[in-house]
């Protein structure tokens, strides 16, 4: 796809890259009851309170409420889009039954920059979980205050715009790089902070080091619900939250992220099978019902070779869409 046909595309991202909220949404599969687990070990290859964190301890306390599971234990090792999380579970966790790793888009992304030798190949797809948007930021009081004010100040000098987000690769990072297609300007000079969680994107607002930030927007509601941010448009078609989109303020653009369930890459098929039974079960409680609703996020259940397929794609779409951005590390 060359220059003029990404920017015909417009919403190119959010239909091949992390799909609407109800693309390929699965019903449960009716199946055995899965073996209870003793423990189970949650690995999140992402920083305390960013959106993988959130899930992986929405699903651990979903999982023991469905009495899945004894006890849920957690562990947060960021770095480089998850990447460096995922080499550790690798070298550490590959043969346990009994643990599942949080993953996702971004860590396509950051796969797709080279950051790490370790891939998802590594790992087995158990479950896409959720679906969710985009909202871009900044702080109260300080420019850019709207989205015109944004792509105005893009457009005179794109280099002074400091964007913040999640890693270098991920679904932040791209939805900046979209937004400068849009307006039709040299990409190369984008201006990308990486950090590991939306709590560190609103801190590098704060201390006036970027000046518009890229997350979920569960991870930035708390600092919008206090007025100490500025949400300037979602990444959705139509708006959200009271929140207008990206389109409906003239910029043909959106995008969504998805979450995911990975198991051990080197346990065998049963064990496979039994956290993805634990898994489904635990989407259809109540508690997880609730953190779907409280965290603002999208059912996208999509589990097994289902999952897997979709995974295929998603993985060959990350990385033409980091050669078509022109993206870095």
């Amino acid at each position: 796809m060359d220059r003029r046909s990404l920017l015909a595309a417009g919403g190119a991202g959010a239909c091949l890259l992390g799909m609407g909220p109800a693309a390929f949404a699965q019903t449960p599969a009716a199946g055995p009851a899965p073996t209870r687990l003793p423990e189970l070990h949650i690995y999140i290859p992402g920083g305390a309170g960013g959106g993988w964190d959130q899930t992986g301890r929405a699903l651990g306390t979903a999982i023991q409420a469905a009495g899945l599971a004894d006890r849920v234990t957690y562990e947060n090792k960021g770095g480089k889009g998850g990447t460096v999380g995922l080499a550790d579970f690798v070298a550490r966790h590959d043969r346990n039954p009994a643990a599942l790793m949080v993953g996702g888009m971004v860590m396509l992304g950051a796969i797709a920059l080279g950051q790490s030798k370790a891939t998802l190949d590594q790992v087995s797809p158990i479950a896409r979980l959720t679906n969710d948007f985009m909202v871009l930021v900044s702080k109260t009081g300080q420019q850019p205050d709207s989205v015109a004010a944004l792509t105005q100040a893009m457009r005179t000098n794109l280099a002074e715009v400091r964007f913040t987000g999640g890693s270098a690769g991920g679904v932040d990072h791209v939805l900046a790089g979209m937004i400068a297609l849009q307006l039709r300007q040299d990409v190369t000079k984008l201006q990308y902070l990486p950090t590991s969680s939306g709590p560190e994107a609103a801190a590098l607002l704060e201390k006036a080091q970027a000046q518009v930030a890229i997350s979920s927007y569960s991870e930035f509601q708390p600092g919008i619900e206090k007025n100490q941010l500025t949400p300037l448009a979602m990444s959705s078609r139509r708006a959200l939250y009271g929140v207008p989109s990206l389109h409906e303020q003239g910029l043909q653009t959106d995008l969504s992220n998805w979450r995911a369930v990975f198991a051990p890459g080197r346990i065998d098929a049963a064990q496979r099978e039994n956290l993805r039974r634990i898994v489904v079960l635990a989407t259809q409680h109540p508690a997880w019902a609730q953190a779907l609703e409280k965290n603002k996020w999208f059912n996208a259940l999509l589990h097994g070779q289902d999952f897997a397929g979709r995974l295929v794609v998603e993985q060959g779409m990350a990385s033409a869409m980091a050669m078509m951005l022109k993206l870095k590390a």
